[in-house]
């Protein structure tokens, strides 16, 4: 099978890490996988990660004005539509996936091009407060044989409800577990804990959450946990701001982009990360499979099972906090915790199960 994968770019984040891990593994079971980004990037944030038998496409040789971006696609499209209706199936990811797939939906239909299987995925289930990625990709689904959610939520049932979708599908996010060296750390006897997490530092993300929960951890611990907060962007010079107004001082670390997450992930204790309802993202993964604890800020308003779940979560920075600290004082819970989250993440999110759940979409099944 000829497969497009089809993005913005491959810089760091979850959405462009899934897109490399499913194509990896798609070249190892046999098939044929090619990347189109609108501009190439430094291949250190992602692209070295790549199978090496992944040819990588860029529509344009350095990045433009995103106006102009979105403008050339038609044009682009029209020059190699002869190529690009020899793959079997375009897999589109993000915003500029979905505008290329939107035009590929009416090429598709004027060529009478009927072997093309056209798919896109939705990373933004739960993200943040902007309004505009949403309703981009609700506008924006119904051109495709496949919509997949990355996760649900109560906004994404209730127009999928009111709405009679019947392309969509749930495939949660997974990775390979070999990539990483899963060592379960010795908690006992500590005097200095660390806790951390990696995150794009964007407002959409709500980074300020985490220096919540730390600033709490800080109080409950007199001072006797060290914090890091990995990951750059936009929002780095207030975040720094914050920081100084909660009086983090010297236990806080903001070391700036990570390239290798395994550098940070090894020396934590605990690892906070995200969930939209039970479902975690790629940098919660990945520390699960460090053998590192994680304990999750919850981003959906209304879910009330976080205590139940195989990541603890809530909405409240302060519950967090509180948990995080119950679990630092008792190594045998920390223990079972980790062992527990690995197993759960190798039975429900493994590249493994990501790949065959997208294969079977990719099939028409």
């Amino acid at each position: 099978m000829r497969i497009l994968q089809v993005l913005p770019d491959l810089s760091k984040g979850g959405a462009e890490r899934v897109v490399v891990e499913l194509s990896n593994a798609l070249i190892d079971s046999g098939h044929e996988v090619t990347l189109l980004t609108a501009h190439p990037v430094d291949i250190k944030l992602n692209q070295q990660s790549l199978n090496e038998n992944i040819q990588v496409l860029f529509i344009t040789k350095k990045p433009l004005n995103r106006i102009f971006e979105y403008i050339r696609l038609p044009f682009w499209i029209a020059t190699n539509w002869k190529k690009l209706k020899t793959y079997d199936v375009i897999h589109c990811h993000l915003t500029y996936g979905l505008f290329f797939g939107f035009l590929i939906s009416f090429f598709r239909k004027i060529t009478l091009t009927k072997n093309l299987h056209l798919i896109a995925t939705c990373h933004v289930v739960g993200v943040g407060v902007s309004h505009r990625p949403r309703v981009i990709n609700e506008k924006l689904s119904r051109f495709f044989d496949v919509f997949v959610l990355m996760a649900e939520d109560d906004l994404w049932r209730k127009f999928m409800m009111e709405n009679k979708k019947q392309n969509f599908q749930i495939v949660r996010n997974g990775i390979s577990a070999k990539a990483w060296s899963r060592s379960l750390k010795d908690t006992g006897n500590k005097n200095i804990f660390t806790v951390g997490t990696i995150s794009r530092l964007q407002s959409e993300r709500k980074p300020w959450l985490f220096l919540e929960v730390f600033a709490h951890i800080h109080k409950l611990t007199n001072g006797k946990v060290h914090f890091v907060l990995g990951g750059d962007g936009p929002e780095k010079e207030s975040m720094l701001a914050l920081a100084e107004k909660l009086g983090m001082g010297q236990n806080l670390s903001m070391p700036g982009l990570v390239i290798y997450p395994s550098e940070i992930l090894a020396n934590l204790d605990l690892y906070i990360a995200l969930n939209v309802e039970e479902t975690t993202g790629i940098a919660g993964l990945e520390a699960v499979f460090s053998g590192v604890p994680v304990v999750s800020i919850q981003l959906s308003s209304t879910y009330s099972n976080g205590d139940n779940d195989w990541i603890f979560s809530n909405q409240n920075p302060q519950v967090v906090a509180t948990k995080i600290v119950s679990l630092l004082d008792n190594s045998d819970e920390i223990t079972r915790i980790e062992k527990e989250q690995y197993r759960m993440a190798i039975q429900n999110y493994s590249i493994v199960r990501m790949r065959d759940a997208y294969l079977k979409l990719y099939k028409g099944k």
